[in-house]
Protein backbone atom coordinates (compact mmCIF):
# COMPACT_ATOMS: atom_id res chain seq x y z
CA UNK A 1 0.00 0.00 0.00
CA UNK A 2 1.17 3.64 -1.12
CA UNK A 3 0.08 6.82 0.79
CA UNK A 4 0.22 10.48 -0.55
CA UNK A 5 2.94 12.46 1.82
CA UNK A 6 0.83 15.46 0.12
CA UNK A 7 -3.15 15.38 0.12
CA UNK A 8 -3.28 12.07 2.41
CA UNK A 9 -4.48 9.59 -0.52
CA UNK A 10 -3.91 5.86 -0.27
CA UNK A 11 -3.11 3.58 -2.96
CA UNK A 12 -5.30 -0.09 -2.24
CA UNK A 13 -3.54 -1.97 -4.84
CA UNK A 14 -6.47 -1.10 -7.15
CA UNK A 15 -6.44 2.61 -7.57
CA UNK A 16 -6.15 6.09 -5.63
CA UNK A 17 -8.75 6.58 -2.77
CA UNK A 18 -8.56 10.28 -2.64
CA UNK A 19 -10.90 10.42 1.08
CA UNK A 20 -9.99 7.29 3.02
CA UNK A 21 -12.95 5.29 4.84
CA UNK A 22 -12.31 3.97 8.52
CA UNK A 23 -12.02 0.72 7.25
CA UNK A 24 -9.51 1.49 4.69
CA UNK A 25 -7.30 3.15 7.11
CA UNK A 26 -7.66 0.55 9.71
CA UNK A 27 -6.21 -1.89 6.53
CA UNK A 28 -3.43 0.28 6.16
CA UNK A 29 -2.19 0.91 9.70
CA UNK A 30 -1.70 -2.80 9.44
CA UNK A 31 0.21 -2.85 6.58
CA UNK A 32 3.62 -2.24 6.05
CA UNK A 33 3.14 1.06 3.30
CA UNK A 34 5.25 3.67 1.57
CA UNK A 35 4.54 6.84 0.07
CA UNK A 36 4.67 8.27 -3.03
CA UNK A 37 2.49 11.21 -4.86
CA UNK A 38 -0.74 10.32 -6.08
CA UNK A 39 -1.24 11.29 -9.67
CA UNK A 40 -2.63 14.34 -8.75
CA UNK A 41 0.14 15.74 -6.97
CA UNK A 42 1.86 14.65 -9.66
CA UNK A 43 0.43 16.75 -11.50
CA UNK A 44 0.37 19.81 -9.96
CA UNK A 45 4.55 19.52 -9.02
CA UNK A 46 5.00 18.84 -13.22
CA UNK A 47 2.27 21.34 -13.64
CA UNK A 48 0.91 19.48 -15.91
CA UNK A 49 -2.31 21.76 -17.24
CA UNK A 50 -4.56 19.47 -19.34
CA UNK A 51 -7.62 21.97 -19.23
CA UNK A 52 -8.12 25.58 -19.17
CA UNK A 53 -11.45 27.52 -17.76
CA UNK A 54 -11.80 31.07 -18.61
CA UNK A 55 -15.36 32.90 -16.90
CA UNK A 56 -15.76 36.33 -18.39
CA UNK A 57 -18.46 38.98 -18.78
CA UNK A 58 -20.24 41.60 -16.35
CA UNK A 59 -22.33 38.64 -15.04
CA UNK A 60 -19.33 37.41 -13.01
CA UNK A 61 -17.99 39.81 -11.46
CA UNK A 62 -21.42 40.88 -9.51
CA UNK A 63 -22.14 36.98 -8.97
CA UNK A 64 -17.93 36.04 -8.09
CA UNK A 65 -18.81 34.26 -4.98
CA UNK A 66 -21.79 32.42 -5.88
CA UNK A 67 -19.68 31.32 -9.11
CA UNK A 68 -17.06 30.34 -7.18
CA UNK A 69 -18.20 28.02 -4.95
CA UNK A 70 -20.07 26.25 -8.10
CA UNK A 71 -16.29 25.75 -9.34
CA UNK A 72 -15.36 24.96 -5.69
CA UNK A 73 -17.88 22.03 -5.63
CA UNK A 74 -17.53 20.43 -9.11
CA UNK A 75 -13.73 20.82 -7.90
CA UNK A 76 -14.14 18.60 -4.91
CA UNK A 77 -16.77 16.51 -6.06
CA UNK A 78 -14.22 15.53 -9.45
CA UNK A 79 -11.39 14.94 -6.98
CA UNK A 80 -13.42 11.98 -4.82
CA UNK A 81 -13.90 10.45 -8.72
CA UNK A 82 -10.95 10.81 -9.66
CA UNK A 83 -7.46 11.56 -7.44
CA UNK A 84 -5.69 13.11 -10.50
CA UNK A 85 -8.37 15.83 -11.20
CA UNK A 86 -7.57 19.31 -9.26
CA UNK A 87 -7.28 23.08 -10.07
CA UNK A 88 -3.84 24.12 -10.53
CA UNK A 89 -4.26 27.71 -10.02
CA UNK A 90 -6.47 30.65 -10.60
CA UNK A 91 -5.81 33.93 -11.71
CA UNK A 92 -7.43 37.31 -12.48
CA UNK A 93 -7.08 38.25 -16.16
CA UNK A 94 -8.70 41.30 -17.37
CA UNK A 95 -11.28 40.98 -15.24
CA UNK A 96 -12.04 37.30 -16.12
CA UNK A 97 -11.31 34.58 -14.24
CA UNK A 98 -8.69 32.21 -15.73
CA UNK A 99 -9.02 28.26 -13.85
CA UNK A 100 -5.86 25.59 -14.66
CA UNK A 101 -7.28 22.24 -14.01
CA UNK A 102 -5.01 19.10 -13.83
CA UNK A 103 -7.55 17.15 -15.87
CA UNK A 104 -9.34 17.84 -18.89
CA UNK A 105 -12.69 16.68 -18.09
CA UNK A 106 -12.42 18.19 -15.01
CA UNK A 107 -12.31 21.74 -17.22
CA UNK A 108 -15.13 20.50 -19.01
CA UNK A 109 -17.49 19.47 -15.94
CA UNK A 110 -16.66 23.23 -14.42
CA UNK A 111 -17.84 24.53 -17.62
CA UNK A 112 -21.19 22.85 -17.81
CA UNK A 113 -22.01 23.01 -14.38
CA UNK A 114 -21.58 26.58 -14.52
CA UNK A 115 -23.92 27.47 -17.67
CA UNK A 116 -26.07 25.05 -15.95
CA UNK A 117 -26.45 27.42 -12.99
CA UNK A 118 -26.23 30.71 -14.41
CA UNK A 119 -26.51 30.17 -18.04
CA UNK A 120 -24.28 32.15 -20.60
CA UNK A 121 -22.24 31.32 -23.43
CA UNK A 122 -20.43 27.85 -22.90
CA UNK A 123 -17.76 26.92 -25.63
CA UNK A 124 -15.54 23.77 -25.46
CA UNK A 125 -12.54 23.05 -27.75
CA UNK A 126 -10.90 20.14 -27.57
CA UNK A 127 -7.18 19.83 -28.37
CA UNK A 128 -7.09 16.77 -31.33
CA UNK A 129 -3.85 14.89 -30.57
CA UNK A 130 -3.37 15.65 -26.67
CA UNK A 131 -5.34 15.66 -23.87
CA UNK A 132 -6.72 19.43 -23.43
CA UNK A 133 -9.31 21.17 -23.45
CA UNK A 134 -10.29 24.76 -23.43
CA UNK A 135 -13.39 26.09 -21.89
CA UNK A 136 -14.71 29.32 -22.32
CA UNK A 137 -18.03 30.64 -20.68
CA UNK A 138 -20.01 34.16 -20.47
CA UNK A 139 -22.38 36.11 -19.91
CA UNK A 140 -22.99 39.73 -19.84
Amino acid sequence: MKVCPKCGAIWDGERWVPEPGEALLREFGKKQHCTELCPGDLRIEKKQVEGVVTLKGKFLASHREEINNVVARVARDGRKRNVAARILGTEEQNGNLVIETTDEHLAERMGKEVEKAFKGALEIKWQKKDTFARVTWQRD
